[in-house]
């Protein structure tokens, strides 16, 4: 399997910088998400003991904060990530072709035009699922959740400083 994805990537190389962008795109749209569900979860059990409204100013802040940013994330990761596909697939359309040429039409006899073509764009057009679904997906999920680990401990640090600290 290793070999495979290997090859493939050696077949259909992205730029780096783009995937990159487009990976820490798709992990701060699910960091935003998380922070979206634990905000609106503290403010909802908060607003229930009836707390004077400015004590909630800033998770009101929060909510609104990530549940405008997520959607924005989503968008541009999108973006991203697609731009990245189609890069790629531009690339391993020229290559194919620069390839084939050389053996058109004496070497190609065998292989009916339409059949030929229609082989070409099914094995090109599987390539875009390589990022999109199969490289992407596994790398966003690690990173937003090392991110989410990180900032869960970081909280749970400050919680137990403030708890041994003298008041």
């Amino acid at each position: 399997m290793t070999r495979t994805l290997r090859s493939l990537l050696q077949l259909a190389p992205a730029p780096r910088s783009r995937f990159i962008l487009a990976t820490t795109l798709g992990a701060l749209t699910v960091v935003f998400g998380v922070g979206l569900m634990a905000t609106a979860g503290y403010l909802i059990s908060r607003s229930a003991e009836r707390p004077p409204i400015l004590s909630l100013m800033v998770a009101i802040v929060a909510v609104q904060f990530f549940g405008i940013g997520r959607p924005v994330l989503r968008y541009l990761e999108r973006l991203a990530s697609h731009d990245t596909a189609l890069r790629t697939l531009g690339r391993l359309r020229t290559r194919f072709y620069e390839r084939i040429e050389p053996l058109a039409p004496a070497q190609l006899d065998s292989y009916r035009k339409g059949d030929l073509l229609s082989r070409m764009v099914a094995d090109v057009d599987a390539q875009q699922n390589l990022y999109l679904r199969g490289l992407g997906p596994p790398l966003v999920a690690l990173l937003a959740g090392a991110l989410s680990v990180g900032v869960a401990g970081g909280f749970g640090e400050v919680s137990a400083d403030m708890a041994s600290s003298d008041f």
